[in-house]
């Protein structure tokens, strides 16, 4: 897909997976760029642009009025989906803010949230408890996929409320991992520990991007490796009995992260 404003690969991803003719709510928009893209490339019928802070705000403004984009896309400043009035928009798209600071918003507007048949979200931390929360909400998973742009990986995901898999579907992928890594029984002491392990695991790089195997996850994982290695370095110095107790954990949950490796990577 080419667009006539350069997009970086988040928002080039993120751009990708807007359903054609949507008309669009892009919430912490900056310049715009997103939605001004979408426009000029003829995949969306309109969009409402919102940021919360009057520089990126008055940012998008000039960059809407220079391109004399203003009858379609409408710039607005406010906190959220605030702005937005139930059934405006059926699309939305969050990206480069926190998982839990896009819960408080879609919690914060209920109504606008459920005139939305899709949205596409690109946290920056919090990525477990962000997909956790919508499919326990309904949502249904239709994609998720990791982009690197300035030497850090992005998680980008896409929920719709009739597409994609469901929570119940996706909670199948967990179990034939935790068949995969872990040889203990469910009589086994282990098996409990082992399973909220894999849980965590699953829920954190995601069951859709861990059964796709792409070149990026196993970079993805590597970094995952290397942060727990520097955990228990740190942990190391420390004689307290509960830090012992730390050790063991993040050292299982290290050898957890190695074994999906393995697995996908032999």
């Amino acid at each position: 897909m080419t667009f006539s404003m350069t997009l970086g690969p988040r928002l080039q991803l993120v751009a990708s997976l807007v359903p054609l003719n949507a008309s669009l709510g892009d919430i912490g928009t900056d310049h715009a760029y997103l939605p001004i893209a979408l426009v000029e490339a003829q995949r969306i019928a309109k969009a409402v642009a919102v940021d919360v802070h009057e520089g990126p705000f008055k940012s998008a403004l000039n960059a809407v009025k220079i391109r004399q984009l203003e009858p379609v896309i409408d710039v607005r400043l406010g906190d959220g989906l605030k702005p937005l009035a139930a059934g405006e928009v059926n699309v939305l798209t969050l990206a480069g803010m926190g998982g839990k600071t896009m819960l408080e918003i879609f919690a914060a507007r209920p109504k606008v949230l459920q005139a939305v048949t899709d949205l596409i979200v690109q946290p920056q931390g919090g990525e477990r408890t962000l997909r956790l929360s919508l499919l326990n909400s309904g949502w249904r998973l239709k994609t998720e996929q990791l982009v690197k742009e300035d030497e850090r990986i992005y998680t980008v995901m896409a929920f719709s409320r009739d597409e994609g898999q469901t929570m119940a579907e996706l909670s199948c992928q967990k179990d034939v991992w935790l068949q995969r890594l872990s040889p203990q029984k469910p009589e086994d002491n282990k098996f409990l520990g082992h399973s909220m392990i894999v849980d965590k695991l699953v829920w954190y790089f995601g069951p859709l991007i861990l059964e796709e195997a792409a070149d990026l996850l196993r970079e993805y994982l590597d970094d995952y490796s290397e942060m727990l290695r520097r955990q228990l370095e740190q942990m190391k110095l420390s004689n307290k009995s509960e830090t012992l107790e730390k050790i063991r954990d993040v050292s299982e949950e290290l050898v957890f992260v190695e074994g999906i490796k393995k697995w996908q990577y032999p």
